[in-house]
């Protein structure tokens, strides 16, 4: 058993030393954003009635707007520093892997080019607008879910 104890030890203390090693935390999630945003892009490209607006990309920033306002009050504003890693994780990993803006532009610009001025410019207005929208409406569940006590920035 001593043995066990002598090799489990190192290993642990090796896996925990990974686990909280902020690159190893920025790439999972990442991963997990870059993940996340194909297989939704996928799922909506294959939807019949979206016609020519990038629908995939439109409903990610959104979303994204929306998961990084909730995690960024949750984790840098509502709760203690230690746990600040798991804002690396989503809002920096997750969110920079799973949020569109640079296809946004590069869609808009698309359909300007293809002169769908109209579509354009609800690509632009709407991922503004309602992506906004969306860091509010995250902020205030935040704020629902996790009442504001005084924490250190």
């Amino acid at each position: 058993m001593t043995a066990l104890k002598e090799i489990i030890g190192p290993i642990a203390s090796a896996m925990h030393a990974l686990l909280t090693n902020k690159v190893v935390i920025l790439a999972v999630g990442g991963a997990l954003g870059t993940n996340a945003r194909y297989w939704l892009a996928r799922w909506s490209s294959e939807l019949t009635w979206q016609g020519a607006f990038p629908l995939g990309t439109f409903v990610i920033n959104v979303t994204g707007s929306l998961i990084l306002g909730f995690v960024g009050v949750v984790f840098l504003e509502r709760l203690t520093p230690e746990h600040r890693d798991w804002y690396l994780l989503l809002g920096t990993g997750f969110c920079g892997g799973y949020t569109t803006f640079s296809t946004f532009e590069w869609e808009t610009f698309n359909l300007i080019r293809d002169r769908s001025w109209m579509l354009a410019a609800a690509n632009v207005v709407g991922s503004v607008a309602v992506g906004l929208g969306g860091v509010v409406l995250g902020v205030t569940l935040a704020g629902l879910l996790f009442p504001e006590s005084p924490v250190p920035k």
